[in-house]
């Protein structure tokens, strides 16, 4: 599988090609539409061939512009543990101009915790996993062969007491689905100890 980051600012947004298209995992600030129009032919990711977009947690770095995105025939995979939060999400980026609601018409809605859900909604080999902490609905993608893509879920010695607890359980199961590698929307890529 090719793994592209198509990040700009600050936040990594990867494309995974599998088969004849793309998953993206997350998308930057609303009102940046044309700068990630401008990385994906820069890095050679047609935006004609994302077939899927999954937004890690609904906050406005990550989710900006996933109607842009769906406008331009992406479906969005929405997890089930997701699903009520996006009527929140539409209410917090409401201060950015640029914002365009989700809709919730035309979303694949993805059981988490289940790989044949994923596998079924995706062609892809790997787990939509709830992973709440950073916020109730984040959750992280595990593609197999390739790493968890994890969202704002810093590891375990960046937090101190429950809540480093509570990241400690996260990356647990992060593992236990096989990811061996961790890539965050914020920083560098890094290996997961096993």
């Amino acid at each position: 599988m090719n793994l592209v980051n198509v990040g700009y600012k600050s936040v990594n947004c990867y494309a995974i090609e599998a088969g004849a298209g793309y998953l993206l995992i997350d998308v930057g600030m609303p009102g940046t539409f044309g700068e990630l129009v401008s990385v994906l032919k820069r890095k050679s990711v047609p935006l004609e061939k994302i077939r899927f977009l999954v937004v890690t947690h609904f906050h406005p770095d990550h989710c900006g512009i996933a109607q842009e995105l769906k406008n331009a025939d992406v479906t969005l995979l929405v997890g089930d543990v997701q699903e009520r939060h996006l009527a929140e999400a539409n209410r917090a980026p409401a201060k950015f101009p640029a914002y365009l609601p989700i809709s919730d018409v035309g979303n694949a809605i993805v059981a988490a915790d289940n790989r044949a859900a994923w596998k079924a909604a995706t062609g892809i080999d790997g787990v939509l996993l709830h992973t709440p902490g950073h916020s109730g609905d984040s959750v992280s993608v595990v593609i197999d062969g390739v790493g968890a893509f994890v969202g704002d879920l810093r590891p375990s010695e960046a937090y101190a007491g429950q809540a480093a607890a509570l990241a400690a359980e996260r990356w647990q199961t992060i593992r236990a689905a096989g990811a061996r590698r961790a890539f965050p929307a914020h920083g560098p890529a890094f290996d997961l100890d096993t």
